[in-house]
C-alpha cells in the first residue's frame, strides 16, 4: 500500500514539474526577462503593492497554490519574513498537505523553509472544493527588501537524491513594495474583523525642545462585530531602517469602531531632531505567542510630513479631533484691566461639538505665555469631565493676571494636552496657541448698554446709576445694573456675587449684590436690574470703578459680566418735594412713603430732629413691608444718620405704617432745608426682616422735609402728640389750711388714632406744675397707662411742701411737655385757682381732697 502511494506521489510530481519549470508568469522566467539589457535600461519602474499579477502555480490535477503576500518586520534577533499561500482543491476529497512545503531562496542564495505561523500549523488538510491560506515565516537575518526573493513550492520525490521535487517558483517582482503604496487602501485582518486600512497622514510636532511624529491611520470596519484595538504593535520606520514604537494618541484613546463605521486612529512617538522625515512608513505586527515572535502584520508608505503650527490666528478657530469628532476651539473675547500692579485679562473661550455624538474634552491645562518666555497659569475646572452633546456649544470664561511690566500686546493662551498620572511615557503636547487680542476693557457710561456675550447668552448691560452715600463713619459705593436678555430663548442666570473695585482698590471683603426680583429666569426681552455694592473709607477718592458680576461654584468663580467705568459717583441727587410721595417697587414690598411730620426739639447745644414717616402698602396680601433705613442730610452736606424705630408685624393689605426717625445735630446746623434720605436697608444680599441688622442699604430716595418747632397751645383743651390727642377739661387744686401738700387733679379725654401700625411709642408726657411761690413741680405720665384712652376720665395727684402751711390762696399752673430722648419741647399750659379749704374745729385728722396721685418731689 505504502509503495502504491509513494509511486503515485511520484508521477503525479513528474506530470506537473516540467511545465511549471519551464515558466509561467511569476517563475524563473520573468527572472531572466528582467535581467535583459533593454529592462536594465528601461524608465523607473512603477511600484505595485500587491501580488496579483503573479499566476497560480498547479501542485497537482486538482490542487494549486498562489502567492498572497509578502511582509517583513525587523527585529535584533533576524529579520522575519512572512508570506500566504492560498491553498485551492477542486477535488471531491480532501488533500493532505504533508506532501507539499515551500522554502525561501534570498536574493544572497540563503535556502530558508517556511514555517507556518502558530495560527496556521495545525492545518493539515484542504478540504475538498475549498480555498485555505496558510501563512509561513522565515528568518532572513539581516535582509531588508524581499524584492527578487523566490518562494519554491516542493513535493515528495523518492527517487531524487533528497526526496525533494521542486515544483514551481513565486519570484517577487522587483517593483513590488511591501508597504502600502502612498494613499492606498489596504484590507487586513485585526483581530479577526476584515478591515480596510489607509495611511492617511504624518505630522511633525516639535515642542519643548523634541520632536514627536504623529500618524494618523483609517480603519474602516467591513465585518458585523465592534473593532476594538486588537493589540497589535506599530511602529514608524525611517527611510534609514530606524524604528521607533508608536503608541495611542489621546485623541484616539477610545478604540473602539462600529460595523461599517470609518475611523482614523492616531499614533504618537518621539523622534530624533536629525531624523529624515521623508519616506517614513508605517508598520503593524502582532506577537505569535506560540513561536515567541513579533510577526509583520500590515505596513504602509506615509504621506509626506507636515510640520504642525500650534498658532491660531486672533479671532480663528482650531478644529481639534477628540474621539473622532471635530470640536471648534476659538478664543473668542479678551479684555483687560489694571489691577494692583497687575494686567486682569478675561477670556471667553468657545468650544463646540460639530460631530454627530457627545464627545468629552480632556482636562486640558492652560497658561498664558509671553513673547519674553514668561508664562503664567489659568487655574480653572471648566474642562473637568467638560461633554458636549452633538452640536452644543458652550463659552468658557478665564481670567489671567499678568504683570503690567510684561508686553501686553504679544500674549499667547496656550492650551496643552494634561499629563497623566499612570501613564509617564505619555507625549504631552500642545493643541493650540491663542493669540490674545489686545483689547482694554470698554468703558462704560451711565444710561448707555453694552452687549455682552457669556455662557449663558447675550446680555444688554446698562449702567444705571453709581451712587456714594455715607455709611456712619464709611462711604457706600452702589452700582445699579440692568440686565436685558438679548438671546431669543428663555435665559436662566446663575446664582451671581458681585464683586466692586475702585482704582487699585478691591473692595470684595464688603461687596455684596442685590438683586430686587427673585426669578432669575429671563425670556427673550425680559430683564432684571441688580445692584452691587461695597463700603469705602469716607477718605478715599477714586476716578474709575469696575463692577463685576461673578458665579462661585465649589472652589471654582466664573465672572458671568464685568464694565468698567470713569463716571463719576453721584453723592446727592433731586429730592421729591415737601408733601410728596415715592414709590418703593421692591418684589412683595410695594408702598409709598411720605413725610408725616418733622419735629425739631431744641436744646442748649444740640437740637433733636425727629420726624415722622408713613409707608402705605401696596400690596393686596399681608406683608413684611421693608425695613427703612434714613439719614438727614443738610443743605451744607452734613449727614447724620437716624435712628428708626419701626413696627415688627406685618401690614395689612392698603394699610399704613408709621417709621419713625431721629437724631441729634449740632445747636449751630440749620435745619431749613433739611432732607431725608429714605433707604431699604439690606444684609448678605437680601432685604432685611425685622430683628436683623442692616449692613447696606440699597434704593435710596431723597425727601424734602418741612420742620417745624410748634408752637405750645394757649391751653389745654387740646394737646397732641401723635397718635395721642389729650384734652383736660378741668382742673382742681385744694389746699387745707395749716396743710402741706396740696391735693391736684383733672378731667380729661384721651384718643388714640389707630390708622397707623407703629414700632414702641418713646415719648414720655411730663406733667409741670408751677404753685403759688413759683416753685415747680413734675410727673412723667404714660399714655395709656397713667391716662387711660377714653372720656370722662380724672387724675389726681399730690404737691407736698412745708411752705404750704402757711398759704392762704393763689393760682397754681399746669404745663405738658413732650420728651423724647431727653430733649422737650411745649405742649401747652394752664393756669387754675387753688381751693383753700378751712378745717372745722370739731374734726381732730386732716383730709386732702383728691388724693389718688403720689406726691410729686419740689423743684427749688
Amino acid at each position: 500500500m505504502l509503495k502504491r502511494r509513494k509511486a503515485f506521489v511520484l508521477l503525479l510530481l513528474s506530470t506537473f514539474a516540467a511545465s511549471q519549470i519551464a515558466g509561467t508568469a511569476g517563475t524563473t522566467a520573468f527572472a531572466a526577462s528582467a535581467s535583459t539589457p533593454a529592462a536594465k535600461t528601461a524608465a523607473t519602474v512603477t511600484e505595485v503593492s500587491t501580488l496579483g499579477s503573479l499566476s497560480a502555480i498547479k501542485l497537482g490535477t486538482t490542487l494549486s497554490v498562489k502567492l498572497s503576500n509578502v511582509g517583513i518586520f525587523s527585529q535584533t534577533g533576524g529579520n522575519i519574513l512572512t508570506y500566504t499561500l492560498t491553498y485551492t482543491n477542486n477535488a471531491s476529497s480532501s488533500v493532505n498537505m504533508v506532501n507539499y512545503f515551500s522554502k525561501v531562496v534570498t536574493t544572497g542564495g540563503s535556502i530558508i523553509k517556511g514555517i507556518p505561523v502558530s495560527a496556521d500549523s495545525a492545518v493539515k488538510k484542504i478540504a475538498a472544493n475549498q480555498s485555505t491560506s496558510i501563512t509561513y515565516y522565515a528568518n532572513i537575518g539581516t535582509a531588508a527588501s524581499a524584492k527578487g526573493f523566490k518562494i519554491n513550492m516542493y513535493g515528495w520525490n523518492f527517487s531524487a537524491s533528497n526526496y525533494e521535487q521542486r515544483i514551481g517558483t513565486f519570484t517577487i517582482p522587483s517593483s513590488f513594495s511591501l508597504s502600502a503604496l502612498t494613499g492606498e487602501t489596504k484590507k487586513v485582518e485585526l483581530g479577526g474583523i476584515p478591515v480596510n486600512t489607509k495611511a492617511e497622514s504624518l505630522q511633525i510636532y516639535k515642542y519643548n525642545g523634541k520632536v514627536y511624529a504623529k500618524v494618523g491611520m483609517s480603519l474602516t470596519n467591513l465585518g458585523t462585530k465592534v473593532l476594538t484595538d486588537p493589540g497589535y504593535s506599530m511602529y514608524l520606520k525611517s527611510s534609514g531602517g530606524s524604528t521607533f514604537t508608536l503608541t495611542l494618541d489621546d485623541s484616539s484613546s477610545e478604540y473602539k469602531v462600529q460595523p461599517q463605521e470609518k475611523k482614523t486612529i492616531y499614533y504618537m512617538t518621539e523622534i530624533p531632531s536629525y531624523m529624515n522625515v521623508t519616506k517614513m512608513t508605517l508598520q503593524m505586527a502582532k506577537l505569535d505567542e506560540g513561536l515567541k515572535l513579533y510577526l509583520p502584520v500590515s505596513s504602509y508608505a506615509l504621506p509626506a510630513a507636515g510640520t504642525a503650527n500650534f498658532t491660531v490666528a486672533a479671532g480663528y478657530t482650531k478644529k481639534v479631533l477628540i474621539d473622532s469628532n471635530i470640536v471648534d476651539m476659538q478664543l473668542a473675547n479678551a479684555s483687560v484691566h489694571a489691577d494692583n500692579g497687575n494686567a486682569v485679562w478675561s477670556y471667553q473661550f468657545r468650544v463646540k461639538n460639530t460631530g454627530s455624538k457627545a464627545v468629552t474634552l480632556p482636562a486640558y491645562e492652560l497658561d498664558v505665555k509671553s513673547a519674553e518666555g514668561y508664562t503664567f497659569p489659568i487655574t480653572t475646572t471648566a474642562f473637568n469631565s467638560l461633554t458636549l452633546k452633538p452640536l452644543e456649544e458652550k463659552l468658557i470664561e478665564l481670567t489671567a493676571s499678568v504683570p503690567l511690566e510684561i508686553n501686553q500686546d504679544t500674549l499667547q493662551l496656550q492650551m496643552v494636552a494634561p499629563t497623566s498620572s499612570t501613564n509617564t511615557n505619555k507625549v504631552i503636547l500642545p493643541v493650540a496657541y491663542f493669540q490674545v487680542p489686545y483689547s482694554l476693557e470698554q468703558n462704560t457710561h451711565i444710561a448707555t448698554e453694552n452687549s455682552i456675550t457669556n455662557s449663558y447668552g447675550t446680555f444688554g448691560v446698562t449702567l444705571n446709576t453709581l451712587q456714594r452715600l455715607p455709611w456712619g463713619s464709611q462711604d457706600i459705593v452702589q452700582a445699579k445694573l440692568t440686565i436685558s436678555n438679548h438671546s431669543s430663548k428663555t435665559v436662566t442666570l446663575p446664582a451671581l456675587t458681585g464683586v466692586l473695585k475702585v482704582d487699585e482698590t478691591d473692595l470684595a471683603s464688603s461687596s455684596q449684590l442685590y438683586m430686587d426680583n427673585s426669578s432669575t429666569v429671563l425670556a427673550p426681552g425680559a430683564s432684571t436690574q441688580v445692584s452691587v455694592l461695597a463700603r469705602v473709607p469716607y477718605t478715599l477718592d477714586f476716578s474709575q470703578a469696575q463692577i463685576i458680576l461673578q458665579e462661585t461654584s465649589g472652589q471654582t468663580t466664573t465672572q458671568f459680566l464685568s464694565i468698567g467705568t470713569t463716571d463719576g459717583a453721584v453723592t446727592s441727587f433731586a429730592p421729591y418735594a415737601a408733601g410728596e410721595s415715592f414709590k418703593i417697587t421692591s418684589t412683595g414690598k410695594k408702598a409709598s412713603v411720605k413725610e408725616r411730620a418733622t419735629t425739631v426739639y431744641t436744646g442748649s447745644t444740640t437740637n433733636l430732629i425727629y420726624s415722622e414717616v408713613e409707608m402705605d402698602s401696596e400690596e393686596t396680601r399681608q406683608t413684611d413691608l421693608s425695613r427703612l433705613y434714613a439719614q438727614f442730610k443738610t443743605t451744607d452736606g452734613q449727614y447724620f444718620e437716624a435712628t428708626a424705630n419701626q413696627s415688627e408685624a406685618a401690614t395689612s393689605p392698603s394699610g399704613k405704617t408709621l417709621v419713625t426717625f431721629w437724631a441729634n445735630v449740632p445747636a449751630t446746623v440749620d435745619t431749613a432745608g433739611i432732607q431725608l434720605y429714605v433707604s431699604e436697608g439690606i444684609a448678605d444680599g437680601k432685604l432685611v426682616t425685622a430683628g436683623t441688622a442692616a449692613t447696606a442699604y440699597v434704593n435710596t430716595s431723597a425727601l424734602s422735609l418741612a420742620p417745624a418747632t410748634p408752637t405750645p397751645a394757649a391751653n389745654l383743651t387740646s394737646i397732641s402728640l401723635f397718635p395721642y390727642t389729650l384734652a383736660i377739661t378741668a382742673s382742681t387744686g385744694t389746699l387745707t389750711s395749716g396743710s402741706t401738700s396740696i391735693n391736684l387733679s383733672f378731667n380729661y379725654n384721651l384718643s388714640k388714632d389707630t390708622t397707623y401700625q407703629m414700632g414702641t411709642f418713646e415719648h414720655k408726657l411730663i406733667l409741670h406744675v408751677i404753685d403759688p411761690y413759683g416753685q415747680y413741680f413734675e410727673k412723667t405720665l404714660t399714655l395709656g397707662t397713667d391716662l387711660t384712652v377714653g372720656t370722662y376720665s380724672s387724675y389726681s395727684t399730690t404737691i407736698t411742701n412745708s411752705l404750704f402751711k402757711n398759704l392762704g390762696g393763689g393760682t397754681y399752673k399746669l404745663t405738658l411737655y413732650d420728651e423724647f430722648q431727653g430733649q422737650r419741647r411745649e405742649l401747652g399750659s394752664q393756669a387754675y385757682i387753688l381751693d383753700i379749704v378751712t378745717k372745722a374745729a370739731s374734726t381732730t385728722d386732716t383730709t386732702t381732697a383728691g388724693g389718688t396721685g403720689s406726691t410729686a418731689e419740689s423743684g427749688s
